[in-house]
């Protein structure tokens, strides 16, 4: 007998919820809320759910790990004339940056 599958709305509620259990468990128990991560990025890929960037930026790009500034990221604002948010990966080392529009800033 096949397993019904969730739809896809609820999948996505239910990676949301597991991310920010994760997040907010990274500081007391740094491997739950990485196994957390983890089962909230498969969902995402087997239901094929997309994040805005708000969440997007929990994961590293480099070694698909959960993080979380201030736990094991660092993040600086960075540029001139144009301002560059960097997240720097403390596992791996990889910089992600992400432009930030001057209305934001103000």
């Amino acid at each position: 007998m096949r397993r019904k599958r969730r739809p896809k709305a609820e999948a996505g509620k239910f990676a949301e919820e597991l991310l920010e259990r994760a997040v907010s468990t990274a500081g007391r128990d740094p491997k739950l809320a990485g196994e957390q991560a983890e089962l909230a990025r498969r969902v995402m890929l087997k239901f094929n759910v997309r994040l805005d960037w708000s969440r997007k930026r929990f994961y590293c790009h480099g070694c698909k790990r959960l993080i979380v500034p201030g736990v094991n990221a660092r993040v600086r604002l960075a540029g001139g004339g144009q301002k560059v948010l960097r997240l720097t990966c403390l596992e791996c080392g990889h910089v992600n940056r992400k432009v930030i529009a001057q209305e934001r800033l103000a």
